[in-house]
Order: C-alpha cells, then sequence, then structure tokens
C-alpha cells in the first residue's frame, strides 16, 4: 500500500455510515464510530477535573441520524443532563453497537 491508497482507505474509512441499532428504551437509533480527535476531546474531558459528566458528554457524541450527523451537542447542557439521567445499561448498549461485529438492527 502506498501513501495515496492509505489516505485514500482513511477516508473511506472516516466517512462511514452510522449504524442502526434498536435500544430498549430508544428504540431505533444510529450509532455514529467516534473519531479519535472525539477520543482526544472525551479525554480531555476526564482528565481536566472541569466536567463532572465527561461519560454522559461523550454518550452524546454517539447517537446520531442515519447521515452520521449527531443528534445531542456534548456542549449543551440539557442534552448532556438528560444523557446523564439514562440507565447505565443504555451506555452499555450503545457502546455495544459501536463494535464493527455486532449485528445491525439489533
Amino acid at each position: 500500500m502506498n501513501v495515496s491508497e492509505l489516505l485514500a482507505a482513511m477516508d473511506a474509512l472516516a466517512a462511514e455510515k452510522p449504524r442502526a441499532v434498536t435500544i430498549k428504551g430508544l428504540g431505533l437509533v444510529h450509532i455514529r464510530q467516534l473519531t479519535i480527535g472525539e477520543i482526544d476531546a472525551q479525554l480531555t474531558d476526564a482528565a481536566d477535573g472541569k466536567s463532572k459528566q465527561a461519560t454522559a458528554r461523550g454518550a452524546c457524541r454517539l447517537l446520531a441520524d442515519e447521515n452520521g450527523n449527531r443528534l445531542l451537542d456534548p456542549d449543551d447542557e440539557e442534552h448532556v443532563a438528560k444523557m446523564a439521567r439514562l440507565p447505565w445499561r443504555v451506555l452499555r448498549n450503545i457502546n455495544a453497537a459501536m463494535d464493527e461485529d455486532a449485528p445491525a438492527g439489533n
């Protein structure tokens, strides 16, 4: 693989559509893959100690429409507060849906 092939492969990965999954209590939702940049932001949220809701902010980054556009804003206090009130199992189910081996639509 040369550099241009690698860059093309990276572009293809970055353009992947979100997975449609059914989460108990939420229904059919789309889960997008976090980017490496978003992981960096999430780690910064957790490390700086300023955000007591780093996990909820991270979860807000995952829910998307069918085109991959985020539905929730991790910087919107109302969105983060609503996510923070959800049962832990919801986040576990969302995280499981990000796994490429998880069956889509389940």
